[in-house]
């Protein structure tokens, strides 16, 4: 041994990475861009949902798709920071803003909750959906006199997705969008956005009825124009999200800790 070299000595030194600032386990640039798309598709109207008064976008499509690109507080931010950002920039399909903003957060949780693994915010998502609903049939029927079945063709819908989030049905939406096979995740895509997009619509759907306080013969109309609606949510985001979750695995993108695809 060469007397001349000496061997390393001292406390070894710990090297930590220090990775960039996160939201709910999402990195805060992803987060950014979710929300300037959401932002974006807000621009452009797509029908009209009558309950809120107003046209509703495309964005109502990919309000889910950030729950299972980000996880759910990372994806009701970016969801509700670019609903927010849509109010603001087009009022043209802004509705009720605070019920927009509301809505585009929860249609993110309940995507998130979709995951397999997330039991527990799943049951808390299914408690409030159905408190939401007996509070909604309540005001309706019972105060306001709308015959119960009249209010339970207008939102059929609603209740479908809120079915689809307690039970079984919940997982295995969450095992098709992380399928590898596009087909698949193209379905769970579809049936995810009809629960998560079904419980936002419930939600603002109760909440503008409490203001509103349409008469029962809209419910009868709301009875044809809701499902063809919810079925164009479910269909733009089923196309979209498919394309997005492809791409971002054949570029090799690491996903964010809560993401579900």
């Amino acid at each position: 041994m060469n007397p001349t070299v000496r061997a390393p000595s001292g406390p070894e030194r710990r090297i930590v990475f220090l990775g960039s600032a996160a939201i709910g386990g999402a990195p805060v640039a992803y987060v950014i861009v979710l929300a300037s798309v959401v932002a974006v598709l807000s621009f452009i109207p797509f029908s009209l949902a009558l309950s809120a008064g107003s046209s509703f976008p495309i964005a109502q499509g990919v309000y889910p798709l950030t729950g299972w690109l980000l996880g759910p507080v990372a994806g009701a931010v970016a969801s509700g920071a670019g609903a927010l950002l849509g109010v603001m920039l087009a009022p043209h399909t802004a509705g009720i803003p605070w019920l927009t903003v509301g809505g585009a957060t929860v249609a993110a949780v309940a995507a998130g909750a979709l995951a397999p693994a997330r039991g527990r915010l799943a049951g808390w998502v299914g408690i409030g959906g159905a408190i939401t609903a007996a509070l909604f049939y309540r005001h309706a029927v019972v105060a306001n006199g709308v015959r119960p079945a009249v209010f339970g063709l207008a939102y059929l819908t609603h209740g479908i997705a809120l079915a689809l989030l307690v039970l079984p049905t919940r997982s295995w939406i969450g095992r098709a969008i992380a399928s590898p096979d596009l087909k698949r995740v193209a379905l769970g895509l579809f049936l995810g956005t009809w629960c998560a997009a079904g419980l936002m619509m419930l939600v603002e759907s109760a909440a503008a009825y409490a203001i509103l306080n349409w008469p029962e013969p809209l419910f009868g109309v709301f009875a044809v124009v809701i499902p063809l609606e919810h079925l164009a949510r479910c269909a733009l985001g089923a196309a979209i999200g498919t394309g997005v979750i492809a791409g971002l695995r054949a570029m090799g993108v690491v996903r964010p800790g809560g993401a579900a695809y």
